[in-house]
Order: C-alpha cells, then sequence, then structure tokens
C-alpha cells in the first residue's frame, strides 16, 4: 500500500488504524509540515503538528489547553531550525525520517490509533519542539503522556436493556437535538415505518435553534437557513418557519432496532468520543465528531457539497461553542405569579404619583402575564417594547424594576446599558462583542446577557446617546427579539421585556430646562410635543417598533413628599431588621425631604428625595459607634432636619 508521499513499507505506517490513516491523510501533513518549519528531516513534531491540525484530536486538545495555536507552534519551530542545507523533504520515507521518528513508528503496534502515535511522538520530541510546548505552553509532558498511554475510559452504554435509547446519558443541548430527532420521525410516520437514516441526526442538530450547527454557521458566514432547506430536500422531512421541526402532535421512541445501523453506530461512537474526551454526558460536539467520524461519510460529504468547511466547523465546535441551553419558564413560578389586580395595586404603592404610566402599561402587563402563566408565545418578538421618556429622576428607572417584578418576580432581573458608553462605532465590539480575531470576540454585553438569562428586562438608558450602528442593531432586536453574536450564536431575546428611556426635549442648549419642553402635565400638548421630538431623532421604523412610547411628567412636591414618606417607611423597616433600631420621624419630615428636593436637587426629582432619606445612614452609624464606645445601646433613633441635611438623635427608650 502506498500514501501519495509516504513510503509505507519503509517505516510500518501501514500498520496503523486505518481510521487514523484515513483522518491524516496518510501522514503527508507530516512531510508538509517539516518543509513549513524549515527541517531538513522529518521529526517526532512534525506528526505532532499534523495530529494537531486534526479537528477535535487529542492533539489538538492539547494545543487548545496550552494556549499555543498549532500555526503559531509552526512559526516558533521555523525560527528556532537552523538553516536547511540541501532539498527538503518531498516524501516520507526511511531516508527522509529522522532517527527519534523511525524509532518510534517502528515500535508502535499495529493498529495503533492517535493516542498511541502522540504519546510516541511527544516522548521523542526533539528539544526546541519540547521546550515550546514546556516553556510557552506550559505543558506538563510527562503527565500528557502518561494520560495519552493510560488506558481511556469505556464508554457508557447509551442504549439500555430493552433497546431504548437512555437519554440521560446526554446533556441537555444533546438531548434537545435527540427531541427534534423524535419529531422529525414522526413526521415521516415514524421509526416503525422506517428505521431512521444518520441524515436525520444531521438535521436536527441543524434544526435547533442557536444550537451548534446553528452557531458554527454563523461562524463561518453560512446561511444555516439555506442549510435546512437542502437537509430538508435530502431526508423528505420539512421544518418549520424558524428552523426548529414542526410540531406532529406525535413522539417517537428511539430504539437500538428503530434506526439504520450507521445511526445507532453514531450514536454510539459519540460516547466513544465523550469517554475519549473524559467527559460524563455526551455532547453535541460528541454528535457532530461522531457524524464526521469518517470523512468519506455521508454527512461529512453534505456539508462539503454545501461548501461548509467542516475542518473550521469542528475547530469552532472544540474551541469556542459552549452549549447553552435557553431557560424555560418554571411551571411551578408561572402557577405563583399573583393575579394582575394584585401586581397593579402593588405598583401603584411602589411607583407613587405614575398613575398615568401604570394605566398605559396594564394592556400590555395583561397580555405577558397572562400568556407567561399559560406558557405561550404568541409573537416572535419580545414580550413588551417601551420607550420611556421624561426628565432624570421621573422613575423611569424604577418602573423598569416594577416591570422585572412583575414579570419576573424579582426587581433585580434587570441588565442595565447606559448607552452614552456605546457612542463610537467602535464600542459596537463592546455591546455585541467583535469579529473573530479582533479585540472584544465574545465579549458583547448584550450577547452574553442574553446567552446567561434571556427573561428579564433589558433597559436601555438614555438610548439617544448610542452610535447609529448600535441603534440599528437594536432595530432588529426589537422586531424580531433575535440578535446576531460575531462569535457565531443568534441570541434570542423573545423572552425579554425591552425598555429604552430617553431625555429628549427635556433640557435646553445649555443643560437647563427646556423652555419647550414637556414635564407640567401630560396633555394632548405635552403628548404632541413629545411625539414630534422622537420623530425628529428616531428614524420611523425605529419608533413603529415600540408597543409604547411613555411621558414621564415631573412629579409635583406633594407627589415628591409621598415618595419620601415611602422611602423612610423602607429604611425603617430595613433599620429595625439589620440594626435592631427603631427608626421613627415627626411628621412634617417628609414635606421637608420634599422641600429640599425641590429646591436644592431640583434636577435631580426623586432621586434627589432618595439621596437626602440614603443620607441617613452615615450619622445613625455614628451615632451607635459613638454609643458603643460609651458602653451604651440605642434602642430607638429620631430623623431630624439639620438644615440641608438629615441627622439621626437617640430618642432613648
Amino acid at each position: 500500500m502506498l500514501w501519495e508521499g509516504v513510503a509505507l513499507e519503509n517505516l510500518g505506517i501501514d500498520r496503523l488504524d486505518p481510521a487514523l490513516l484515513a483522518a491524516a491523510d496518510g501522514l503527508v501533513g507530516a512531510v508538509a509540515a517539516a518543509v513549513e518549519t524549515g527541517a531538513a528531516r522529518v521529526e517526532p513534531s512534525h506528526l505532532v503538528i499534523t495530529l494537531a491540525r486534526m479537528p477535535g484530536s487529542e492533539a489538538a486538545r492539547l494545543f487548545d489547553r496550552s494556549g499555543i495555536p498549532v500555526e503559531a507552534f509552526v512559526e516558533a519551530l521555523r525560527a528556532k531550525s537552523p538553516p536547511r542545507t540541501g532539498l527538503p523533504p518531498t516524501a516520507l520515507t526511511a531516508g527522509t525520517a529522522a532517527p527519534a521518528t523511525r524509532e518510534l513508528l517502528g515500535a508502535l503496534p499495529a493498529g495503533a490509533g492517535e493516542r498511541q502515535l502522540l504519546a510516541a511522538a511527544l516522548a521523542r520530541l526533539e528539544p526546541a519542539a519540547a521546550e515550546l510546548l514546556v516553556e510557552y505552553g506550559r505543558v506538563d509532558l510527562d503527565r500528557a503522556i502518561g494520560e495519552l498511554r493510560a488506558e481511556p475510559a469505556a464508554p457508557r452504554e447509551v442504549f439500555g436493556d430493552d433497546g431504548r435509547l437512555l437519554l440521560d446519558r446526554f446533556s441537555p443541548g444533546a438531548r434537545r437535538v435527540l427531541a427534534g430527532l423524535t419529531e422529525l420521525a414522526a413526521q415521516g410516520g415514524g421509526a416503525e415505518a422506517v428505521p431512521l437514516p444518520t441524515t436525520l441526526l444531521l438535521q436536527a442538530m441543524a434544526a435547533v435553534s442557536n444550537g451548534l450547527v446553528e452557531q458554527g454557521c454563523g461562524f463561518l458566514g453560512h446561511d444555516v437557513r439555506a442549510l435546512r432547506t437542502q437537509l430538508a430536500s435530502l431526508t423528505g422531512n420539512g421544518a418549520g418557519p424558524s428552523g426548529a421541526p414542526a410540531p406532529s402532535g406525535a413522539r417517537v421512541t428511539l430504539t437500538r432496532d428503530g434506526v439504520h445501523e450507521p445511526l445507532a453506530r453514531t450514536l454510539e461512537k459519540a460516547a466513544a468520543v465523550t469517554a475519549q474526551r473524559g467527559g460524563e454526558l455526551v455532547a453535541e460536539r460528541d454528535l457532530l465528531a461522531a457524524l464526521l467520524d469518517t470523512p468519506v461519510g455521508l454527512a461529512a460529504g453534505f456539508l462539503r457539497g454545501t461548501r461548509i468547511d467542516i475542518t473550521r466547523l469542528r475547530r469552532f465546535a472544540d474551541t469556542l461553542y459552549q452549549e447553552h441551553v435557553p431557560q424555560e419558564p418554571d411551571a411551578d413560578a408561572r402557577a405563583d405569579m399573583p393575579p394582575l389586580h394584585e401586581s397593579l395595586a402593588w405598583m401603584h404603592e411602589r411607583l407613587v404619583g405614575r398613575e398615568s404610566v401604570i394605566e398605559r402599561l396594564t394592556p400590555s402587563l395583561e397580555m405577558i402575564t397572562r400568556s407567561l402563566r399559560r406558557g405561550v408565545r404568541l409573537q416572535d418578538r419580545p414580550l413588551g417594547r417601551f420607550l420611556f421618556c421624561g426628565r432624570s429622576g421621573t422613575g423611569k428607572t424604577l418602573a423598569a424594576r416594577v416591570l422585572a417584578k412583575v414579570v419576573y418576580g424579582s426587581e433585580d432581573e434587570v441588565l442595565f446599558f447606559e448607552m452614552g458608553q456605546f457612542n463610537t462605532k467602535e464600542s459596537m465590539n463592546n455591546f455585541i462583542g467583535a469579529a473573530p480575531g479582533y479585540v472584544g470576540f465574545g465579549e458583547g454585553k448584550l450577547t452574553n446577557g442574553l446567552r446567561d438569562n434571556p427573561r428579564r428586562v433589558l433597559l436601555f438608558d438614555e438610548v439617544e446617546k448610542a452610535d447609529g450602528r448600535v441603534l440599528d442593531a437594536l432595530l432588529r432586536l426589537l422586531d424580531e427579539g433575535q440578535i446576531s453574536d460575531p462569535a457565531g450564536p443568534v441570541r434570542d431575546a423573545r423572552d425579554s421585556v425591552i425598555v429604552l428611556t430617553s431625555n429628549l426635549g427635556t433640557t435646553g442648549p445649555g443643560g437647563g430646562p427646556d423652555p419647550y419642553g414637556y414635564g407640567a402635565g401630560e396633555g394632548p400638548d405635552d403628548a404632541a410635543h413629545m411625539r414630534r421630538i422622537m420623530e425628529g431623532f428616531f428614524r420611523p421604523e425605529f419608533l413603529n417598533r415600540i408597543d409604547e412610547v411613555i411621558l414621564f411628567e415631573a412629579f409635583r412636591q406633594d407627589q415628591l413628599e409621598a415618595i419620601a414618606l415611602g422611602g423612610l417607611r423602607r429604611q425603617a423597616a430595613q433599620v429595625g431588621t439589620q440594626l435592631g433600631v427603631e427608626l421613627y420621624w415627626q411628621q412634617d419630615v417628609p414635606a421637608r425631604i420634599a422641600e429640599l428636593a425641590v429646591t436644592r436637587r431640583g434636577q435631580e426629582a426623586a432621586r434627589g428625595v432618595n439621596r437626602y432619606i440614603d443620607g441617613v445612614f452615615p450619622p445613625l452609624l455614628r451615632l451607635l459607634d459613638e454609643a458603643d464606645a460609651r458602653g451604651e445601646s440605642v434602642a430607638r433613633a429620631r430623623i431630624v432636619v439639620d438644615g440641608e441635611r438629615l441627622s439621626v438623635v437617640n430618642a432613648g427608650g
């Protein structure tokens, strides 16, 4: 047997595992690696490079863990190689192989696989290559060789004694693929009618929303929708418009006898891949590796036919992809959602003076809460899309937190974006992440936030300060409930509530109140003026994607007084719980706080009231410390207005 460029009979390469020879193209890459590094002969390091260029290989994982890209390793070896004398090697023969290479190949047992070949090559690395891995990659060569020579863990069985597929042996992401596989099988008449082919597994992987294949296609710049259409034509099974298999109402139980033998072997091969990498559960990446294990197989050939680079796809799966299964609304949590009238009553207590805001929000909240309680999604867009307009301190941020409490059960379920930080085109790298190879890759605040928890309020504060490109990205988010991550995935925001805030029209050119702005009330003239301001800044298609544009008018002094009273009560409850001190005040204190907020912090409105109330803590803690120093205790304390600040005095008792 003779591979192109490799004389097998001279080195015994033909005794290696045929699957390894097929995947490594007969080790001809070792000759190419020798030429690339400027070496005169094929060294053990060139065998390591050949193996590392095989996606999903043990050698590739070794380089990934070391943090040294294999191509950087090649360049570093070239820099360390002495000048070549004579012609470069053109074939791997006894004459062109270095003594260490001939020795290790000759010592390998018949049928040796990648682990044995890699262990032997690492044990005989030339000094320059070993130094690069040890010094720069912090690779413990002795440990790596020992792990490779150790017997790999036996793969877990994926079919039970009764022949059924054991779903608990698969990761959540892989189970989503298998669920899609059963739905596709049901559409085709079920496994009882025709054993399921391997291509159906590939179609199921491609159909999973935000799964490995969809993210990989995004990373490679390939249209996943076209891939889904081609797979549906190949298998004869259609898919829904979103790419997910259309529900059939029936489920198929996957069994060893109910699938084609190649598909059964693929699932078992995936378990072997899992065991080889030391994993517990079969993941999506293992399913893909098993599908592509034979380069001339149907799945690999199909992907090549659609011009998908399967080498880069596998590298993406092994190094970049992480399974992020969307959080599903908990059924018990939906059942425990309070009735709408209770939520509205609480909102009136929390949003003092914002009755008109609550009234505008009520229809949307009713639709959101009732649909969530029944576990249905009525439209492919975010649950709610609101634009809150008004000057600083009128309760816009608090209203967003109140929405989070009503919809998601906690005021903390808010992801805050200060849009003034995204006011340049370069800031897109911080907003959704940068393209591969650029600073900010995989670090988008919005995309990572949706990845970690898509079920919360997304609050974009002072949205008018953002760069136009950022607003364009928000446009798709508002319209489709999705946004592309340059790292590959399409992030889903259809379970999110989006709140945009704007201060447009509330300040004049010098930063003071706008003489033509709104704020005195929410009458027809104010609303019309606000709409004109918004239309003068935002594009019509942007505003048309907002469910409600809501004006937050300036607070009256009596409303600020009510806010102050509510803040004092919450603070008193906190002090009583945490410090065991009864905190009280005279009846006129809330009015005095409101007056100070209007006269001294007029631009801050309700925020100014809260800052006065927060100012109680320092004098209270000072009072407690001084009492402790005297060996006394403070059971009751009274809040007093001391000039332009609040103070606390010991009330005895």
